[in-house]
Formats: C-alpha cells, structure tokens, sequence
C-alpha cells in the first residue's frame, strides 16, 4: 500500500510499515475502506485528521489534531500555524511528526494549496525548534490523475521563502519533508474509498 523508502530513520520506516498494513485502517477507520465516505463539506479532511492522530496512537507516540506552532519563530509576522496532527514522544515531550493532510484535484489551485501546506509545515518546524524528525504533507486524490508538482514543493523546503512583512523563513534538509499520495475511488453511488497510500519523491 505504499512505494519505496525515501528517507533514512527509523520513524520513516516505522511509519511505512504501518500504512502498509491494511489491518490498521481496516480497524480503526472502516468507513474510509469499507463503508465509504460522500465527499461532503470538510468530511475527509476530518476523518484524515483523525487518521493520523490515531496512527500515531498505534505507533505509541500521543497523537493530537488542531495544534497550534508555539510563537517563537518570525512571531512579527503574526502567523497563526495550526497543524492537522502532531505527534509527541511520551519520553521526551517533544514533537516527532507534524502533518498536513488536504485534497489534490489538479488544479493551479489546489497546488497552490499544497504549497501553503508545505510553507506551513516549514514554518511550523522551526518554531518547534527544528525538533521534529518528520514534516508529512499528505494530500489525497479521487484516483491517479495529475500528480502535482512534488519538485516545487520540496524545492520551498529546501530553500525557504518570504512571509508577507518581508522576513524569511529558512529551508531545511528536503529529506525530512515526506509526501504521501492517499488514493481514494469513487463508485456509482457517489461513495469514496481508500484504496492505496503511496509515498511520492
């Protein structure tokens, strides 16, 4: 249920082998491969929030959904970074993963979308203090059709870029920043269903 291993940690591949088992979803979030779901208002933005809390549950880390970045990075740009989920190391206290989950249909749009997401998660990653070990941006599709512009977007990573009072966000290591394709079929009755997860370069 997921492609290649692009990144070298032991999270990394921890986390790959939990999407990879179906067991997981099947489990915990039936109506995502079995009941199906109507693409209705911000339904499947919910339910993938809450996947990735509860993944993180799995994965024996605390999970949480909605969390706000603490302001101690660029705070003069007043931004308000509020992440899909984060995970915590019970041990350590600290943050681990932080991800963004939205839609991808292909358009300009919604690449611009995903941009913002991933500028977020940087923004986000250096008010954590550069704690996290991994920046998730998961994005969901209604099939396989146009993928976007995964280069771009780690590109931003890498390099950084400019919040609107002119100061700049550093890039950092492109490698951390992990993209996750989640691959939904739509039947006759209107009713989406995850049927793969894979793990785009």
């Amino acid at each position: 249920m997921c492609g290649a291993v692009l990144v070298n940690s032991e999270l990394h591949e921890r986390l790959v082998q939990v999407i990879d088992d179906k067991a997981f979803v099947t489990n915990a979030f039936p109506m995502l491969v079995d009941w199906g779901i109507k693409d209705e208002d911000t339904l499947i933005h919910s339910l993938g929030c809450s996947y990735w809390m509860q993944l993180g549950h799995h994965l024996e880390f605390s999970g949480v959904v909605e969390v706000p970045a603490p302001l101690t990075y660029a705070v003069k740009a007043n931004q308000d970074i509020r992440s899909d989920a984060v995970w915590f190391d019970k041990n350590t206290q600290k943050p681990k993963l932080v991800v963004e989950f939205e839609r991808y249909s292909g358009t300009k749009s919604d690449q611009e979308k995903l941009v913002g997401k991933v500028k977020n998660l940087l923004l986000s990653h250096r008010r954590w203090k550069l704690e996290p070990e991994l920046l998730v941006l998961a994005y969901w599709t209604s099939g396989l059709k146009t993928m976007p512009d995964h280069k771009a977007l780690k590109d931003i990573f890498a390099e950084g870029f400019q919040l609107s009072n002119g100061d700049r966000v550093e890039g950092v290591n492109p490698k951390q920043l992990v993209l996750m394709n989640f691959v939904f079929q739509c039947d006759q009755q209107g009713l989406h269903k995850l049927v793969d997860v894979i793990e785009r370069s």
